[in-house]
């Protein structure tokens, strides 16, 4: 096992871990805030990315107005929903299994939509013609696009840190996590920040999708694909913590990306629940499980 090997094979794990990470701090950010698992959350991973090759892409030729785009979609269509369908969950207090329903009903409703809109073959997105090529470490070639990824994750999710730690609006969200109905008879609109965190989750995974489309490709079944990876990630990390999310889709994606170089992509996934079940009989909250968000 040469240098070249482990170092591309880290690369890989980053890189993969990056959107993994991505779309768990969302699905992570509504948890904290209102208990909700939201079985749609790939929907907006999905639309991310047919947003960017099918529309945005072919008419304007623009990647990162694909980007700004996707995420103001999602976030818009994330608003939405929480406030036609999860509000009305949360505010009469109806059990999880109620929300989990819906959100996994819309998500197989619109996976259909969009296999009658764009067809079910799978796609490959091209990359951007800006981030093109490769770049060259000592010995090892990788692509600019894929340490791209890595990049803008890292931006992301440093910008989602110190939203949380570090502002007013931070503050409003941990309060609300901790006791909603006290803030909000201290005159805080819980309500309100609910449905823009909830946008804000969902307009993260459009980003996801958009980065992802060239890297593992674009079709309906994306829906669920990641589904199953994500809820490792998050229970792995410890549920409502972005800092766990961040340590948890690292260690998943090095181990998708070992697992796969040296065995099979079938055993990767199943060393992924084996290191979790592991970490959960040592810790039974995750790495980094608390209550609130950024804790």
């Amino acid at each position: 096992m040469t240098f070249e090997f482990l170092f591309m094979q880290m690369l890989n794990g980053l890189t993969i871990g990056s959107i993994f990470i991505l779309l768990s701090s969302g699905l992570t950010i509504v948890f904290g805030l209102q208990g909700i698992t939201n079985c749609a959350h790939g929907v907006f991973y999905m639309l991310g990315a047919y947003l960017a090759i099918k529309v945005i892409m072919p008419l304007a030729g623009n990647y990162w107005l694909a980007l700004v785009i996707a995420f103001l979609f999602n976030f818009g269509l994330g608003c939405l929903m929480e406030y036609t369908g999860i509000r009305f969950l949360v505010q009469n207090k109806r059990e999880g299994t109620h929300a989990l329903v819906l959100t996994l009903g819309l998500a197989i409703l619109i996976r259909e939509l969009v296999k009658i809109t764009w067809g079910a073959v799978p796609q490959l997105a091209e990359v951007p013609a800006v981030l093109q090529g490769t770049l060259t470490v000592g010995s090892v070639i990788y692509p600019i696009y894929w340490l791209f990824v890595i990049v803008f994750t890292a931006a992301i999710m440093a910008a989602l840190g110190f939203l949380f730690m570090r502002t007013g609006l931070g503050i409003l969200v941990q309060s609300i996590t901790m006791n909603s109905e006290v803030t909000q008879a201290l005159g805080t609109n819980a309500p309100l920040i609910n449905t823009a965190v909830f946008g804000l989750g969902t307009g993260i995974a459009g980003i996801a999708g958009v980065l992802s489309a060239p890297i593992l490709g674009v079709e309906p079944n994306m829906v669920f694909d990641l589904l199953i990876v994500l809820f490792v990630v998050i229970i792995f990390g410890g549920l409502g913590s972005l800092l766990g999310v961040v340590v948890s889709g690292i260690i998943v994606g090095m181990i998708i990306s070992f697992g796969t170089a040296l065995m099979t992509g079938i055993i990767a996934k199943i060393l992924v629940f084996v290191v979790m079940i592991a970490i959960l009989l040592v810790r039974p909250l995750g790495l980094f499980g608390k209550t609130g968000i950024m804790d």
